[in-house]
């Protein structure tokens, strides 16, 4: 007979798949295919449901080291980003992550801003280390991606960007929150505006520029657009001090990265220009530094971790079978009025 000790070290039996099963009324088959986010499960919402709770309840987890003998797949994605500091690659790891522990799967990081990392991460995918790979890039070539990787290998999804001649991405409505920003800007008399782009050859700044200039004419605004290297920090401060050295200055700045516009800041601060008295300024995208700045600044929110999310749900139903598909994040973007671009706010 066990003893009262014995008894309190024995530790509860694991759930396993045909306890969901049992309690949902459904076959075992059945749960694996949703567990696995299986696009070839046939069930309705209910049933669904139904298995979910009962997963829950239980705590059931798959047995990973089994499902990776049955299926040879590693429950591993990659997701390769350039800079890890930038706020917006920041919300996207975020969501990715997110879905990914939902999901049961792992994250490997990789930054190309130096070295050859993309290649590795391609060497990572050919090699079955990975079982997908997701690509959130604002500065490899279209023709760099689709050589070396998209054209070779199977799953890839792009994050915040389409390429030509690849069928999976999700990307958020840029072109609306530069609009957004441009309304926001066209207010206290502004008769002239300048929108800050990264590299034309990289389909997010063309969508953010259309957006922008779109809505500069619509609006009656005389409008400049200046296309920069990088989307980065030093790429915008640079602009700033030659924009903010002329002797007539735009009455509004649009700048496409919350990188720029913090560098077009600090271009002001250098040429003891006045924000936002001088020049207004808005900034693509959000992130809780911009509340730390002097002045705060004027920021579009874009519905980045929700794009992570669904750029990790797509790459599963690939590598599940599921069609490739180019997808855009129905949120909308949102406005936060900070003393950048609100004189009413200094």
């Amino acid at each position: 007979m066990a003893s009262n000790k014995d008894s309190a070290n024995t530790k509860p039996a694991r759930a396993t798949i045909r306890d969901v099963a049992r309690i949902a009324k459904v076959d075992p088959s059945l749960v694996s295919r949703i567990v696995n986010n299986d696009p070839k499960a046939s069930a309705t919402l209910a049933t669904r449901k139904r298995v979910l709770d009962a997963v829950e309840v239980l705590g059931y987890r798959a047995n990973s080291a089994a499902r990776m003998l049955k299926t040879a797949r590693t429950q591993m994605i990659g997701l390769l980003l350039p800079d890890f500091s930038n706020p917006m690659y920041s919300a996207i790891i975020s969501g990715v992550e997110k879905r990914c522990s939902e999901l049961g799967y792992g994250v490997l990081l990789g930054d190309h801003a130096e070295g050859n990392s993309e290649k590795t991460f391609a060497d990572l995918l050919q090699r079955g280390q990975v079982d997908g790979l997701l690509i959130a890039s604002g500065t490899l070539s279209d023709s760099f991606l689709k050589n070396e990787i998209l054209n070779h290998h199977e799953p890839v999804v792009m994050i915040n960007r389409k390429v030509r001649g690849a069928s999976a991405s999700v990307i958020v409505k840029d072109e609306l929150g530069a609009e957004l920003a441009v309304q926001h800007l066209s207010q206290y008399g502004t008769k002239t505006i300048t929108g800050i782009f990264g590299p034309q050859y990289i389909e997010t700044s063309q969508r953010r520029k259309k957006g922008f200039e779109m809505a500069a004419e619509k609006l009656g605004l005389k409008h400049q657009s200046i296309e920069v290297a990088s989307w980065g920090m030093e790429d915008g401060r640079k602009v700033g001090v030659e924009l903010l050295s002329k002797k007539v200055l735009p009455d509004a700045i649009f700048t496409s990265t919350i990188m720029m516009g913090i560098g077009f800041l600090r271009a002001a601060h250098e040429l003891s220009v006045k924000i936002p008295e001088d020049v207004r300024v808005v900034a693509l995208h959000d992130s809780p530094i911009a509340n730390y700045l002097t002045p705060s600044l004027t920021t579009v929110n874009l519905p980045t971790i929700e794009m992570g999310m669904q750029a990790v749900d797509l790459l599963v139903r690939v590598m599940n079978g599921g069609s490739l598909t180019n997808l855009v994040v129905s949120d909308l973007p949102t406005l936060t009025i900070r003393e950048s671009s609100s004189p009413h706010l200094r």
